[in-house]
């Protein structure tokens, strides 16, 4: 396994993982009600507080930013002014959110084992995956399929027809952080064994990348290095994607 390093520090139960386009990274603090960003220079500014538990995180092409809120069931936008509003309503507590092929926001609703497929656009919402058990993190392949990670123990893969096919039986407890790798291959925090988890959806290969992270759960891939997030220390480490 690759040689890990930590870059940031004293977090409040980091959960997503984001960056924009200067390479800055933002944190979402679940248990500080906080998002926090990290400069290049490693300055870290809180750049919104009052937001219940966030939990997932993006940031789009233009540099807006959005989180779900999983204590206040809505989705936030913080736009590059610093404006927050509020863009969607109505889920049942958002846990992991991801960007979909066609640029739609795709939120896990864990209460209800549900996918949905938000229109950033016009505000359209569409159950796109239902009868899921905890879904907290989603990542869309290049050929549309889906792969869910589920704290039940469950890792999904969902054809674009809607076949389901359970691929994580070498898995724990599949968190929050799941990423696309590669055309056939995503990585996943591995929160019960503490552990960052590479699986190809072809041939169900699992390898484990990283190990002994107290409480894995934020995971992001930028300029092809892991950052992960850990509760047990409250720290984002690093990690070469070789």
């Amino acid at each position: 396994m690759a040689e890990m390093k930590t870059v940031s520090s004293s977090f409040s139960a980091p959960t997503g993982i984001a960056f924009d386009s200067s390479g800055a990274m933002y944190v979402t603090n679940w248990s500080g009600n906080s998002i926090t960003k990290i400069k290049n220079n490693t300055q870290k500014e809180t750049i919104y507080s009052n937001i219940s538990s966030p939990a997932g995180i993006v940031i789009d092409n233009k540099d807006n930013i959005y989180v779900s809120s999983y204590g206040d069931d809505y989705i936030l936008k913080i736009d590059t002014n610093g404006k927050a509003q509020k863009v969607s309503e109505g889920y049942h507590t958002p846990t992991g959110i991801a960007f979909s092929n066609d640029g739609h926001l795709l939120i896990t609703n864990r209460s209800t084992g549900e996918i949905v497929s938000l229109d950033l656009n016009n505000g359209n919402k569409q159950i796109i995956a239902k009868g899921l058990s905890t879904p907290v993190g989603v990542t869309q392949l290049p050929d549309n399929s889906l792969v869910v990670s589920q704290y039940s123990g469950r890792l999904t893969l969902i054809k674009p027809n809607g076949e389901q096919i359970e691929i994580g039986k070498d898995f724990v407890r599949p968190g929050v952080g799941i990423v696309t790798t590669s055309p056939d291959t995503v990585a996943v925090i591995d929160n019960g064994a503490d552990m960052v988890r590479k699986i190809n959806i072809k041939t169900y290969k699992v390898e484990t990348i990283a190990a002994s992270l107290s409480g894995a759960v934020a995971l992001a891939l930028h300029n092809n290095q892991f950052y992960i997030g850990t509760w047990g220390d409250g720290s984002v480490h690093m990690l070469d994607n070789n």
